[in-house]
């Protein structure tokens, strides 16, 4: 969708469904009211909620920002080629003909109403309520540029932000608006001063599914982390875990805490209603052996897995059906099931974008990174979580390989390796597995079967109606998709 339709689109649509009634009881809380609309505490309220739902959309953290993370990487796969849902982020088939929409208009939609809530600001009464409103926008419109940015963007350490990231929304655009694209360095910066300015907003109450000042400094951590400052991704994330008031979820508690809401790792994750349970496109059932069952893990990260037979993970591990090198249907323990649905839907899963175990090993990374490295907060923080997992294990000291070896293992399945080994331009290799037993890819010789950040298809094609509505956009398509 272009974008300056997307601002009219979104705008119109709810003054169509505010007109019949107030805005304060319209449903979906998607619908979002009009800026002049906004003159009270509670109004800002509920444009709240409609942003936070509009982050929970399939084209973002509802699916298929998560799909991407994913089978991008090489810990885990599509189980066939008939995952027809996921195959194309898993191959990199797609091209500016089929590049999917949804992860373009839908994070410029959230931008939109975060950008409506922060114009609508002056008109509410001054207090810490609204203060704390003002925030929670500007660190979302933070996330959602961070998202678009990893999509559509080199990553930052591949040239220093220097090539083309995404336009910057940074207010209500208007009919005739054609934005360019930012580079990725001004895309970064505008995150970072969106999130700093939030922390001298934000209250440190917790009010679960919306972002606070500590979820505000976990996203801070991980954006430096992924722009290579390391300092400042130690700072951050060495904050929260010590002064945040989150624990680490107990060994005993880790099989059971999935299906559930929130935890005592919960830095910042969004509340997905039980109402959701029919929409069969979220990426529980997308990807769950009792859905479409689309995913499993790959050999080579069960290898991983399997080296201490003790490791709490492999107890979330699931059956899927898969097939043999013959052909033949088998059953096997491949799916990390960290989405089992809450009160039996399938689709409905709390999503955890900020948690604390991810915090721990982004500080273990960024302190061995840091300009003064710290070793000994490397080793605790590493420690943790391998002792969490693994009771028996030996202490080890910190390296950055064993950090992201760790990372691997405990953020299984929560969309983090694709873009963990992308940020570093490490070469990630996804061969089949040759010999009897379970084939592990079942990729094509024209499909990317070495993935490097020096690959075109690891950034997404702006879509053809982006391309198409927008001049601009034309002659900043991204290299290779022209």
């Amino acid at each position: 969708m272009k974008l300056k339709s997307i601002i009219l689109s979104t705008l119109l649509s709810s003054i169509l469904l505010t007109s019949c009634s107030d805005f304060l009881d319209v449903t979906p809380d998607s619908a979002l009211p009009p800026e002049e609309a906004i003159t009270e505490q509670k109004d800002l309220e509920t444009a709240l909620r409609g942003l936070y739902y509009q982050l929970t959309d399939t084209g973002m953290f509802g699916s298929y920002l998560l799909v991407r993370g994913e089978v991008g990487g090489d810990d885990t796969q599509t189980i066939n080629s008939n995952a027809s849902r996921t195959d194309n982020y898993y191959r990199f088939i797609h091209r500016v003909n089929n590049s999917p929409t949804a992860m373009w208009s839908e994070p410029y939609k959230a931008l939109n109403a975060a950008n409506t809530i922060l114009a609508a600001i002056k008109n509410v009464p001054a207090s810490e309520a609204r203060n704390n409103a003002e925030g929670e926008a500007l660190a979302i419109r933070a996330l959602c540029h961070f998202e678009l940015v990893l999509t559509y963007g080199a990553p930052y350490m591949k040239d220093n932000g220097a090539s083309y990231g995404v336009p910057l929304a940074t207010k209500v655009f208007g009919d005739e608006e054609l934005p360019e694209r930012a580079t990725v360095a001004q895309v970064y910066q505008q995150i970072i001063d969106d999130l700093s300015s939030s922390l001298t907003l934000l209250s440190e109450e917790k009010n679960y599914g919306h972002i606070n000042r500590w979820g505000a400094k976990g996203l801070l951590a991980r954006v430096y982390l992924y722009k290579g400052d390391w300092d400042n991704a130690f700072k951050y994330a060495d904050e929260v875990a010590q002064k945040g008031g989150f624990k680490l979820i107990t060994r005993e508690d880790y099989i059971n805490v999935w299906g559930q809401k929130e935890n005592t790792e919960s830095v910042f994750d969004l509340d997905v209603d039980d109402t959701e349970s029919g929409n069969l496109e979220r990426f529980g059932y997308v990807v769950g052996p009792k859905g479409y069952g689309e995913f499993c893990t790959t050999k080579a990260f069960m290898a991983l897995l399997n080296e201490n037979e003790d490791d709490i993970r492999l107890q979330l591990l699931t059956d899927v059906n898969t097939t043999d090198a013959d052909g033949n249907p088998v059953k096997e323990k491949r799916f990390m099931n960290k989405v089992p649905g809450y009160n039996g839907a399938t689709s409905v899963n709390n999503i955890r974008v900020v948690r604390l175990s991810d915090i721990y090993l982004i500080a273990a990374e960024a302190a061995l990174r840091k300009a003064d490295k710290d070793q000994e907060k490397a080793d605790f923080y590493l420690n943790e979580i391998i002792k969490r997992a693994i009771p028996s294990a030996q202490t080890v000291t910190a390296t950055v390989e064993l950090v992201l070896k760790e990372r691997r293992k405990e953020l299984n399945m929560e969309g983090h390796r694709f873009y963990d080994a992308m940020r570093l331009g490490l070469k990630v290799e996804r061969k089949a597995t040759e010999g009897n037993g379970i084939i592990d890819h079942h990729l094509g010789s024209t499909d990317l079967n070495t993935v490097t950040w020096d690959d075109y298809r690891i950034i997404l094609a702006i879509p053809q109606a982006e391309i198409d509505a927008n001049p601009n956009l034309k002659k900043q398509q991204n290299p290779g998709y022209e």
